[in-house]
């Protein structure tokens, strides 16, 4: 459930003005894994914003600013006692909604010693962060559900990558699977990404969905289900960009004889941006097949070496963006394929422009 929190801090101001970023301010985003915060401080940068979380004693989760405004100190280097944070250079003290109740050198709370709390909700497996206008969270579209994560015929794996590069990288790689079978030719081996699936795109949803007809499984999918890999198969795969923090993808693998769906497989990509240059990307994969601790672990090893390789790819062409001349002036040529990716773009636009109007 969210946090309800009305803030007295002052009025609110973007970190960055709008013509400077990428990235909306009034979204919601991941800001951590729900096993990532406890009763111990955790200070993350979100968007161009010092976050303090922790976990009050209710088990509710708690996010404020991470600066003391007394002298500019990291609270998370400070302690928390109860359920307010004690900043560790001299002792300011804070409740859960980023009010000011102790200053050891005075008699009385500080008032203006105010810092700002953000609103946040938990769903598994996600701590979701409201960072932006106060007065605009209700025409913000509620932070979407991972349904299938909560189903108990899946188990999941997850992981986080810190990653030096703009979010928007991240987010085409998602959804032009071509680069399978080049980026993941080792790991994967997931080669017949060669056609442009079918799109769509609905609202503020861009999609594609591409049918495999009794084509050779690769490993990754083979293998969970007690099958050898190169057996012919049909699989269902589809994904969708379903805000500026999340994209879904999955496939469906059906027995080619009967049509009936032996296994199910999920992914999640959220992807927060640290700042114009740097995100966390947030990843979440799932599957009611193979589920024995030992063909999760390989599961888990296996997109870790995937995705690094994403990694290191999207990191390279960020670095190369930065230091061409050019600028947004370099040539740049799409083809069918970058058809969602471009709807992508196009949707966060959207809602830049709705965010400045």
């Amino acid at each position: 459930m969210a946090t309800n929190i009305q803030s007295v801090a002052p009025r609110w101001q973007p970190p960055r003005a709008a013509g400077e970023r990428n990235y909306p301010y009034n979204c919601w985003w991941v800001a951590a894994f729900s096993d990532e915060v406890g009763r111990a401080l955790l200070g993350r940068w979100l968007l161009e914003t010092p976050v303090l979380l922790f976990r009050k004693e209710n088990g509710e989760i708690a996010a404020i600013e991470n600066r003391c405004p007394h002298r500019g100190a990291p609270l998370s280097l400070g302690c928390l006692n109860g359920d307010t944070v004690q900043c560790g250079y001299h002792g300011f003290t804070f409740d859960e909604a980023g009010k000011c109740i102790n200053v050891p050198s005075m008699r009385a709370p500080l008032p203006a010693a105010q810092i700002r709390a953000f609103p946040v909700v938990e769903q598994h497996p996600f701590i979701w962060i409201y960072l932006g206008d106060p007065s605009a969270i209700d025409s913000v579209p509620a932070p979407p559900k991972l349904d299938w994560a909560e189903d108990g015929r899946f188990a999941i794996v997850s992981g986080r990558l810190d990653v030096e590069a703009n979010y928007m990288l991240l987010k085409e790689n998602v959804l032009d699977l071509t680069h399978f079978g080049y980026v993941h030719a080792s790991t994967f081996q997931i080669t017949d990404w060669v056609d442009p699936p079918a799109f769509s795109t609905k609202g503020e949803t861009t999609s594609y969905h591409q049918t495999f007809t009794r084509t050779p499984l690769p490993p990754v999918f083979a293998e969970p289900l007690g099958l050898a890999p190169g057996t012919l198969y049909d699989r269902d795969n589809y994904g969708s960009f379903v805000s500026p923090a999340l994209q879904v993808a999955a496939v469906d693998l059906k027995d080619p004889d009967s049509g009936e769906v032996a296994g199910r497989f999920r992914v999640s990509h959220a992807t927060t941006p640290i700042d114009e240059r740097s995100m966390y990307y947030f990843w979440v994969a799932g599957r009611d097949h193979g589920t024995s601790e030992a063909e999760l672990a390989a599961l888990k090893a296996l997109t870790e070496r995937g995705f690094a390789e994403d990694e290191t790819m999207i990191e390279a062409i960020e670095a190369l963006r930065r230091k061409d001349p050019r600028g947004a002036a370099a040539p740049e040529v799409s083809v069918k394929m970058d058809t969602a990716g471009i709807q992508a773009r196009r949707i966060v636009q959207r809602w830049m422009t709705r965010e400045t109007a």
